[in-house]
């Protein structure tokens, strides 16, 4: 953050283009055909990647963006009357956010011309509601990644998640994806419950959510530094950094789907494909770490929190890597993949090599992204069929979406010299000698855990590969499956080419004695700088440099795993898989049944909340707030009221011998009391 910073006024555009194509899709886009609506929807998000080149131009020859920042949004008010807490707004954009930039915009554009003809059996109104939903999307993620405070980025995190409910929700009539929709959605807002409790203590901390203040305000103090104002005034800063810290974490394991919080994005396939590539691939799961990224100088300062994260990345990957075993569903093998490949995201942020992760958040929106929509020209070809037992043969009958498919299969797997070699690898290298102060062990863990997801990632992905595209077809459908149109295989070939392409980020820049740093660690070295110095001391520059030998070690498991999966499914031991299902059958069900945690979670969590809403209702509800305060003490003095009435009826005699009664009781207590 400390290179020269330009101002843009027309930063806001890149919001502002796709928000406007909404806008005029929701309000009028039924009356104006498809062809207007698909016009309107992709004439925004081209307008909005060449203003993002235009930025980004300014990026690379070393100047930040700015728009706004000056402005008072609102501020909250202290004791004194005078500001306590005051919130700007305004966008930033350095090498991280323009990077996030360009693949939202560039990957949106390309899933909004994919998505003209996937989506083109649909009746004008949905036509048009899609594209619209599409559009906001891609606004409230740029919010998500352009905000230059925490508050502003939360707009977008709050936006990307009302998003995300319409368009898994999309075809709403379907009770089941209606459900999904509402899984999502629940599930995340447990997650922005930790991440308003990290804003909230940071606030409490420094009284302000901007990055570059708080990035100034920890300038030079280390973990031990002793707070002496504010609500947390005489705890050390690292102690109240890690309060903050895993608040914020929270939030990132609801949006980027980490344990425990994952359940919600496998259930998300029920949208439209294209949505799975968009949203659940490319660019809303990946927010959480995209989080990390952008406050790594608070992490740094929390190695608690840093363990944390990185030991959670890794649990996360190995576990959604099992359960991506069992999986027939071809989504739901992608959808347990993205779960899996967010883990080594965080592995990296967590370890400390940002650059890594980041790096691999790129070079995953496109092989990903390219394989979600390759699965979707396989359900368009196979009549909507997502079971891979049922396909086989394909590779013929639909050529161009099976070579994109193996591409971007062998870029996930880490095969040379294709982009997820050097991005996933490389996180597994920088774990392997990364170096945490409170928790030395963690690195260590996290690459032994990290290599075996690795494993398994390429012995899953090929599975998926070798049953849906090789053999002979296994159904009459797959028989006439057929190849989809030019507007979908086109982008495939560009997201396939962008997946080996992407290898030029990670080329290494080679030292004596096999060390080496990657194209974009020094790239991105600027962003990280500041938490770098933090973890390394002045430089940092250890976190940019690792050893070699770990990526041949990743590279032989790939191909060793990959063999397996073909020896398994296509070659010799082809009968291995039904008898091992036959001898362990308790187990295989258990692997197909997602290791049984949707029934742990309704068991322990939704049916623990339904009874205790049974009880607050029966209890708080029925007898106190209605038993006692709505009903109970309005009769109680309907009571009283009734008998006050039997003395004020009008009869005078009656008046009269109260007010007798009344004199006696007086005189008597008076002259009682004075005879004592």
């Amino acid at each position: 953050m400390d290179n020269p910073t330009v101002a843009q006024s027309g930063l806001w555009l890149l919001i502002l283009l796709p928000l406007a194509g909404a806008l005029v899709n929701g309000l009028v886009g039924r009356k104006l055909g498809k062809a207007n609506v698909a016009l309107i929807a992709i004439g925004a998000m081209v307008a909005a990647f060449l203003s993002a080149l235009v930025v980004y131009v300014q990026v690379l020859a070393g100047r930040n963006v700015a728009s706004g920042g000056s402005e008072n949004w609102f501020h909250v008010l202290g004791p004194d009357g005078r500001a306590m807490v005051s919130i700007a707004w305004g966008l930033w954009v350095d090498r991280l956010s323009g990077t996030l930039l360009l693949v939202v915009t560039g990957v949106g554009l390309l899933i909004h011309v994919y998505s003209t003809s996937y989506m083109s059996h649909e009746d004008d109104a949905g036509y048009a509601r899609f594209f619209t939903y599409l559009n906001l999307f891609v606004a409230a993620m740029l919010t998500l990644v352009l905000g230059d405070s925490l508050v502003l980025t939360f707009v977008g995190w709050e936006g990307v998640g009302l998003c995300s409910y319409l368009l898994i929700g999309f075809w709403y009539t379907d009770e089941q994806k209606a459900f999904c929709g509402r899984k999502a959605f629940v599930t995340n807002r447990i997650g922005d419950f930790g991440f308003l409790i990290g804003v909230f203590t940071i606030l409490s901390i420094f009284g302000t959510a901007n990055y570059g203040q708080l990035a100034a305000a920890v300038k030079g103090h280390g973990v031990d530094t002793l707070l002496t104002a504010g609500a947390f005034a005489g705890w050390t800063l690292g102690r109240a950094l890690t309060l903050a810290t895993l608040g914020l974490f929270v939030g990132c394991c609801g949006k980027s789907a980490q344990l425990p919080l994952y359940v919600w994005l496998p259930d998300a396939m029920a949208g439209p494909t294209p949505v799975s590539a968009l949203i659940h691939a490319a660019t809303m799961v990946t927010a959480g770490v995209y989080l990390v990224a952008r406050t790594s100088f608070l992490f740094a300062l929390a190695p608690a929190t840093m363990a944390t994260v990185c030991l959670v990345g890794a649990l996360t990957a190995v576990f959604a890597a099992a359960i991506a075993f069992f999986q027939n569903d071809i989504k739901k093998v992608l959808a347990y993949s993205t779960v899996s490949q967010l883990g080594f995201m965080f592995i990296g942020v967590g370890a400390g090599v940002y650059f890594a992760g980041v790096m691999h958040l790129v070079t995953h929106a496109f092989f990903k992204a390219c394989l979600f929509l390759g699965a979707g020209s396989v359900m368009h070809g196979m009549h909507e069929d997502t079971d891979i037992r049922n396909m086989g043969g394909l590779k013929d009958k639909m050529p161009h979406t099976r070579m994109t498919f193996l591409i971007a299969t062998m870029a996930i797997t880490g095969i040379v010299p294709l982009s997820g070699f050097f991005s996933k690898d490389a996180i597994l290298a920088g774990a392997l000698n990364s170096e945490n102060a409170a928790f030395p062990a963690v690195g260590k863990i996290a690459y032994v855990l990290g290599t075996i997801a690795a494993a398994g990632t390429a012995f899953y992905m090929m599975r998926c590969y070798f049953l849906t595209f090789s053999g002979k077809p296994r159904t009459k459908v797959a028989e006439h499956a057929h190849e989809s149109s030019p507007a979908m295989t086109g982008v495939l070939w560009i997201l396939a080419v962008l997946s080996v392409v992407a290898l030029l980020l990670g080329l290494p820049r080679f030292e004596i004695f096999g060390r080496w740093g990657e194209v974009f660690g020094d790239y991105m070295h600027p962003v990280f700088a500041q938490a770098l110095g933090i973890l390394h001391g002045e430089g940092g520059e250890a976190a940019e440099h690792v050893a070699l030998w770990p990526f041949a070690v990743a590279w032989g498991v790939a191909l060793a795993s990959g063999a397996l999966a073909w020896a398994m499914y296509v070659g010799n031991l082809r009968e291995v898989p039904g008898k091992l299902a036959r001898a362990f059958p308790g187990f295989y069900r258990f692997g197909v049944d997602k290791f049984r945690v949707d029934e742990l979670y309704d068991l322990f969590v939704v049916k623990f909340v339904k009874n205790g809403a049974w009880v607050l209702w029966k209890v708080v509800d029925r007898i106190v707030i209605e038993g006692i305060f709505v009903n109970g003490i309005p009769r109680v003095l309907a009571g009283l009221g009734r008998f006050f009435r039997l003395g004020q009826n009008g009869d005078l005699q009656r008046y009269a011998a109260v007010i007798a009664v009344a004199a006696a009781v007086v005189l008597w207590v008076v002259l009682g009391t004075g005879a004592r």
